[in-house]
Parts: structure tokens; sequence; C-alpha cells
């Protein structure tokens, strides 16, 4: 009985030492986050790419653009995606999130 507990500490021990190697590697600002936490922060760097791409989109409609009333509209679409983009951004920069 005394064996198998040795054994589960050991292993205990070996699996905290593999989580500090790891975090020391990734450069000690990274933490192990709960699998939910992972998700949104994976959801957010969707959002982010989806407005950056949306953002890219409308400028390029707005540069291709010939009738006025069109112009005006991708204008407004434009500063629609930035402000969205730079809201994402900046709620990904509270939550630590660096790699996008």
């Amino acid at each position: 009985m005394n064996l198998n507990m040795g054994k589960s500490q050991n292993t205990k021990i070996q699996k905290e030492n593999i989580f500090s190697r790891i975090s020391k590697a990734l450069g000690d600002k990274s933490e192990i986050l709960p699998v939910h936490q992972m998700g949104e922060n994976q959801n957010l760097i969707e959002s982010i790419r989806d407005a950056k791409k949306e953002w890219i989109s409308a400028n390029y409609n707005f540069e291709q653009a010939v009738d006025s009333e069109i112009i005006d509209y991708y204008i407004y679409k434009i500063k629609a995606y930035q402000v969205r983009y730079e809201y994402l951004l900046k709620k990904a920069k509270e939550k630590g999130i660096t790699y996008l």
C-alpha cells in the first residue's frame, strides 16, 4: 500500500516538473488556462481575424465603387469594421492575448 502511495506521489511530482519546464520554456508569461477560457480566447482570435478580413474587403470594394451612393455606403462600412476590429483588439489586449 505504501509503495502505491509513493508511486502516486512520484508521478504527481513528475507532472508538476513537466508543467514547470513547459512554463519556463514558454517564457513564464503563459499560464495553463481552463478549457472553456481557451475556447473563448480562440473565438476572440477568430473574430479579430474575421473583422480584419471584412475591413480589408470593404476597403477593396470602396476602391472599386464608382457610384457616389455606393462610395458613401462603403465609407460607413469601412468605419464600422475598423471600430469593430479595434474593439476586439482592445478586448484581446485586456485578456493578455498577444499572438494573433
